[in-house]
């Protein structure tokens, strides 16, 4: 009987086959039955023999080793292995792989002698990372292969993959547990991001949904534009997989930016949901016409001018009745040096975000949610995966998915009881200057 106490493990062959490891002997497939498998010591002459089920669970061992192991050898197998096994499910760079993997396995200078350069070792792993990567498309118009269209776990990923026009294709990616989720949620929030958008396509388009208090990322899409007649067939296809689901796709709230297109087409899809704009992308929406006018350095050395502006990226906390009086009995009432100065500002707020935007968007006195920052974390974080700009669709495709898994594990940890990531405390800072100050005003305690 084989020894419990007894490690099995596996590495790869130079010529990329499994070798099993057993009390720190190598092993090398000798053959293979439809219930057993059977090694040999890799040791010329060395007649100890094991074997497996097709399970890999230890059955039986016979004879016994006529040499020593040696551990500079398994450990350059078990290094290179490792290698390996990042270098086909990563996307990361295969030099910032092989570096990384050097500074954190602690090696013996013995084995750091006898591991190949990276250089030496690169055409291998290029040649490994190629046999699981699809030819890459050269136009939008390519077949996306069947393991690229599931989980990691083999469920359905691929939810639309159609021509939104004859040269525009648009995908949309989702887990059953992901649909489950945003169509449960009360509040949804949009966003688009362009760094890691691959070729052929204009943005990734992310929908999060809310549960516990908690947001996750539901919805993948590619985009092929901009154009508010896009965002509708995208609200339309996953209309239509809610009515497959036996469900009703009518979210309360919608939060996102203030994209000209974007905004139409949440209101003909949605048209009972009350639609909310970022705080975060209004202020920023602010901030960069201020530079454009070439305000910054006035804003940055004039107490008055800065003053003046801070006022104007306030009127979204004021109740929603008196952000309009606001906005005049500012303009009315500033200093006259400033109000020539901001004269073009103060137009363009009164023009786009009073008579342009409405008013009840860009308000959010009463929102617990106030920004759209969910979504721009999640891009931040989407692109440091993906390690470089504009990577190639399927080193998106298992970006995502690993995305996915990470999804599939915070979900079981939240429906558990476990508690969600607690805020930082700059931001729970900002929060609690926000409330403090709405409350004071409401107490008529500050103007």
């Amino acid at each position: 009987m084989p020894n419990n106490t007894s490690l099995t493990s596996f590495v790869h062959s130079n010529k990329g086959g499994s070798q099993l490891v057993h009390d720190d002997f190598v092993f090398n497939l000798n053959k293979k039955t439809t219930t057993k498998l059977y090694w040999r010591c890799t040791m010329t002459n060395c007649t100890v023999y094991i074997h497996t089920d097709t399970n890999n669970n230890l059955l039986h061992i016979t004879g016994e080793h006529n040499h020593l192991f040696e551990p500079q050898t398994l450990r350059v197998k078990q290094f290179r292995t490792v290698l390996k096994e990042r270098v086909v499910n990563e996307t990361v760079p295969i030099q910032k792989i092989y570096d990384e993997e050097i500074a954190k396995a602690n090696l013996s200078v013995d084995v750091l002698a006898s591991i190949p350069l990276a250089h030496h070792i690169q055409p291998g792993l290029n040649q490994a990372r190629r046999k699981l990567t699809p030819i890459l498309p050269e136009s939008n118009s390519f077949d996306i292969p069947e393991a690229y269209q599931t989980t990691a776990s083999g469920e359905p990923f691929l939810i639309c993959d159609k021509l939104v026009s004859r040269k525009k294709r648009m995908l949309i990616f989702g887990s059953p547990n992901q649909l489950q989720l945003l169509f449960d949620s009360s509040i949804i929030f949009l966003d688009g991001t362009f760094r890691s958008t691959p070729p052929f396509f204009d943005q990734i388009f992310t929908i999060h949904g809310l549960k516990f208090d908690c947001a996750f990322p539901c919805i993948f899409a590619l985009l092929p534009d901009r154009k508010k007649s896009t965002y509708q067939q995208l609200f339309k296809e996953l209309n239509a997989v809610a009515v497959s689901m036996g469900r009703t796709w009518k979210p309360d709230q919608i939060m996102s930016d203030f994209e000209t297109s974007l905004i139409p087409a949440i209101s003909t899809e949605f048209p009972e949901s009350v639609h909310k704009g970022c705080y975060f992308h209004f202020s920023q929406c602010l901030y960069r016409r201020i530079q454009s006018l070439g305000l910054a350095t006035a804003y940055s050395h004039d107490e008055s001018v800065r003053s003046c502006c801070r006022k104007l990226m306030a009127l979204p906390l004021l109740p929603i009745q008196e952000v309009e009086t606001s906005f005049y009995d500012l303009r009315a009432t500033a200093d006259p040096t400033v109000k020539l100065q901001l004269r073009e500002l103060f137009l363009y707020f009164d023009e786009y975000w009073i008579n342009n935007i409405p008013i009840k968007m860009w308000n959010i006195h009463d929102n617990q949610h106030r920004t759209n920052n969910i979504c721009e974390g999640f891009h931040n974080r989407l692109n440091r995966r993906m390690e470089q700009a504009h990577a190639n669709i399927w080193s998106f495709i298992r970006c995502i998915v690993r995305e996915e898994s990470r999804f599939q594990h915070l979900y079981v940890q939240i429906n558990t009881g476990s508690k969600r990531r607690p805020r930082s405390s700059y931001t729970n800072g900002i929060q609690k200057r926000i409330d403090t100050l709405m409350q004071r005003y409401n107490n008529k305690q500050i103007d």
